[in-house]
């Protein structure tokens, strides 16, 4: 007896007139998953262009495990999982337990042990994976829960699934998107109960975390200690904000009150939109349209 109970809604959804299923084998298939949501996308490649988003809200959900039921729940209901010919299918997770190893350094017989120098790991429940950053010249150290990972290879039998960490995508996006000529700058990517801090200099990459927040307090908390520690100041730099952020929310009137530059961020730029999205906050949705950067 099946006694796993619903706990998501679709609280958001895209489709542009121009898809059908039949079009899966030049089209790509996105999933991000966190304790929160789990979101998917579909880009046209011959196009190059965003032609689907779903967006699935998670209610009462506390752990790994809650979150691969509900995933199994949705794909039982939803007709992209069950195709099976998608171009590519890559994945994301949003978690604490990841960490950049330089590539010069890397040992792959040792991934685990450098994951255990900053998260707990449970060999029946952890699988630890890693992404290699071309351009930082660095790897992404990573773990899923076993239950996810056994539920995606068997929702896509038949091909690979690249699966990274919600980092890895917004490295590379943020990377790409910043203009090299400038400062140091600081962005964040905002969930319900995590930010993402990235410090971005002509350099590369120079600093990225993810904090767990419980009310507004903890939230500035950590972005103000981060600029602290990377030499920022509050009062002349421009912080750039992605995420589930707007700017009647709590979390943005605080950021307001101790950062004096902020803008919310945009959009990937090198890949199109179904006008269909054009209605959407620029910000919002930036970990799911980053897949579309990774390789």
């Amino acid at each position: 007896m099946n006694t796993i109970n619903t706990h998501y809604r679709l609280s958001h959804k895209i489709e542009d007139e121009a898809f059908g299923l039949s079009q899966a084998s030049y089209c790509n298939l996105y999933l991000s998953l966190s304790q929160k949501a789990i979101r998917l996308a579909v880009v046209d490649t011959v196009r190059n262009k965003f032609v689907v988003l779903e967006d699935y809200e998670l209610i009462t959900i506390f752990t790994p495990l809650q979150v691969a039921e509900q995933l199994r729940l949705i794909a039982a209901e939803n007709l992209l999982f069950q195709e099976q010919h998608w171009n590519t299918v890559r994945v994301s997770f949003s978690n604490l337990h990841f960490t950049l190893v330089p590539e010069t350094l890397y040992d792959p017989t040792h991934k685990e042990d450098y994951l255990r120098l900053h998260s707990e790991l449970n060999p029946l429940q952890d699988v630890v994976l890693s992404y290699r950053h071309g351009g930082l010249e660095a790897l992404n150290i990573f773990s899923v829960d076993v239950a996810s990972y056994g539920i995606l290879q068997e929702l896509f039998p038949r091909q690979p699934v690249q699966i990274v960490h919600q980092t890895s995508a917004l490295i590379r996006s943020v990377l790409h998107h910043t203009d090299r000529t400038s400062a140091r700058n600081i962005n964040i990517f905002v969930e319900r109960n995590y930010v993402t801090i990235l410090v971005i200099s002509q350099n590369g990459l120079e600093f990225c975390n993810v904090f767990h927040y419980h009310s507004p307090e903890d939230f500035i908390y950590y972005i103000i200690f981060v600029m602290q520690e990377q030499k920022l100041n509050p009062e002349q730099e421009t912080l750039t904000a992605w995420g589930d952020i707007t700017h009647d929310s709590s979390l943005f009137n605080i950021l307001q009150k101790y950062v004096r530059h902020i803008k919310l961020g945009k959009k990937p730029a090198d890949v199109e939109y179904s006008y269909k999205f054009h209605d959407m906050f620029e910000h919002r949705y930036f970990e799911l349209y980053s897949l579309h950067l990774c390789e």
